[in-house]
């Protein structure tokens, strides 16, 4: 691996997201690499100072998966009932124009 594969997989790395061997063969890297290390170790740091907390971060994260689109899906869902609530009361809840 050279210094610009390492580069391109650090987020991977401390996300980890990495499988076994290239894994395996990233570490070996950055034994061997002092730069790579480094640049390591400062991009771990500002990803844990960084690291947004809350409940609509934990929502949208970029973790892909379910929660993201149930949590779509649910906001869809609540203006779908409203529209229909609307229709209903033959009246707008809400004065948008």
């Amino acid at each position: 691996m050279n210094c610009n594969e390492c580069r391109y997989l650090m987020f991977d790395l401390i996300d980890e997201k990495l499988s076994g061997p290239v894994k395996r063969e990233m570490e070996e890297h950055l034994e061997q690499c002092g730069a790579c290390a480094d640049r390591l170790v400062k991009m771990k740091n500002r990803h844990e100072e960084e690291k947004p907390t809350g409940l609509f971060w934990y929502l949208l994260a970029p973790s892909g998966g379910f929660k993201r689109f149930f949590f779509i899906g649910a906001i869809f869902t609540f203006i779908l009932v409203l529209a229909l609530i609307s229709v209903q009361l033959k009246k707008p809840l809400f004065q948008i124009f």
